[in-house]
């Protein structure tokens, strides 16, 4: 770790991080911060490490849906907790016989998008997109970017102090996450009106450790 305006190091400050090994016990991918404060949740590593999302029904979530696409949006983990970096997923359900598009794209054609809107107290992350599928449209004369089926959208967020007054004794126990999503459904003959609609994710706030006065006055941890 280098000191801002100078070219010294911090030694001896450790910076947690977690490796994720096969069972050769070769690393296939870690998880570090430039904060020494920040973790990454056990629901974004457990599912970055199997390579698929695993949605349990204990996880927050909020859905809309119209005739064409359904979107949905929910937590990795059951909660966020304070400096642990989890994750929204975004995820795009569209009905047989349909796509939507991805970036990059022509112009006059509409990309699907997904974001999370900027929230006191949260620190949120660039969305990351799965790989499109080119596909062409020989009566259009041209090659397009299209989802077709499950597609999910991940948003790295990170519940930071702002979002908590330590002076107060009653803490928020949830924070509401402002999500926009853009799609236009498409069929092999007609291309459906664009949608932009929003929806909100209430996502509860985890337990975190404060402290509290024994009796004597003298600070203790409370869980």
């Amino acid at each position: 770790m280098i000191h801002r305006g100078t070219n010294r190091g911090f030694y001896g400050l450790p910076f947690p991080g977690v490796y994720v090994t096969d069972a050769e016990g070769r690393v296939t991918e870690k998880f570090f911060h430039r904060n020494f404060a920040t973790r990454t949740s056990a629901g974004t590593i457990r599912n970055s490490a199997i390579g698929r999302i695993l949605s349990k029904h204990e996880t927050p979530m909020a859905e809309l849906s119209d005739e064409h696409v359904k979107v949905s949006a929910f937590l990795a983990d059951e909660a966020l907790r304070f400096e642990s970096e989890s994750t929204v997923y975004v995820r795009f359900e569209v009905a047989d016989g349909y796509h939507m598009y991805g970036a990059p794209l022509p112009e006059c054609f509409i990309a699907s998008t997904a974001t999370v809107a900027q929230t006191k107290g949260v620190r949120i992350g660039e969305p990351k997109y799965p790989r499109t599928t080119a596909r062409e449209f020989p009566a259009l004369g041209v090659t397009l970017n299209v989802y077709e089926g499950v597609t999910d959208v991940a948003i790295p967020v990170i519940l930071g102090s702002e979002v908590l007054d330590w002076s107060l004794r009653d803490k928020p126990t949830e924070i509401e996450l402002p999500i926009e999503v853009v799609f236009q459904a498409c069929s092999e003959k007609v291309c459906f009106r664009p949608q932009r609609k929003q929806l909100v994710l209430k996502a509860p706030i985890g337990s975190h450790v404060m402290p509290t006065r024994n009796r004597r006055g003298r600070k203790e941890q409370a869980p």
